[in-house]
């Protein structure tokens, strides 16, 4: 006869700190700090939601961690909040012939764009911007993406901290040229705070304002015209 005890031991929907499912793929960083915060790297499918402010380095920090996972389906970018450059695609190692990007003109049709290319099962990746998401909308990405075996990075507005059923829920900030991130929560861990190392590719436009400050416009009329 079984002891009591043994059958907790043996029940696959009773987890432990520290514990790692046997058959959960995760993607490494790179970044040991930040690897070892997240038991070695972020699950292979299902949604991850990235809170923070445009362009201090977030959608950098996931493509170089997706582009190394060579794969022959689709890389998708939807309602992007700024043109992507296909020299920065390259450049991040992308491959041109495997982007699409969808600009739809509003949330909830970005939304169902999402939704839809998670249960098409021929995307690997999905990059979602959205102002708000509601409890039910992430339990549905999270289903799709889980289903079709399918990451999807979901960016939303710095503010935004209403808890979400999703893989891992983060907040990025840049202070220093040091980019702060904080798991505030990730499936089978725990919640992390201050996670810092450098990030050197950040655009810094000190030099942009300095040329600025030094040369000031001239109005057209002031020209002196030399024939």
């Amino acid at each position: 006869m079984k002891k009591p005890l043994s059958l907790f031991d043996n029940n696959p929907h009773i987890w432990r700190g520290k514990q790692q499912p046997a058959d959960n793929a995760r993607l490494s960083f790179g970044i040991p700090a930040l690897d070892n915060a997240l038991n070695g790297g972020v699950p292979a499918a299902g949604v991850i939601r990235i809170a923070s402010a445009t362009g201090i380095g977030e959608l950098s920090l996931f493509s170089e961690l997706l582009t190394r996972q060579k794969s022959q389906k689709l890389c998708v970018f939807i309602k992007p909040p700024a043109q992507l450059q296909a020299d920065w695609l390259l450049a991040q190692g992308y491959e041109l012939d495997k982007i699409h990007v969808v600009t739809p003109s509003c949330d909830n049709d970005a939304l169902w764009a999402a939704e839809q290319c998670l249960k098409s099962t021929a995307c690997h990746c999905v990059y979602l911007w959205q102002n708000t998401l509601s409890y039910k909308q992430a339990r549905r990405l999270q289903v799709a993406a889980t289903q079709s075996d399918t990451l999807c990075i979901l960016f939303t507005p710095e503010q935004q901290s209403t808890p979400l059923p999703i893989n891992v829920d983060l907040s990025l900030s840049m202070k220093d040229s040091l980019l702060n991130i904080s798991i505030r929560k990730q499936r089978h861990g725990w919640p992390v705070n201050n996670v810092k190392f450098p990030r050197h590719w950040t655009p810094d436009n000190s030099s942009i304002q300095y040329a600025m400050r030094t040369y000031r416009y001239v109005p057209e009329e002031q020209h002196h015209i030399v024939s």
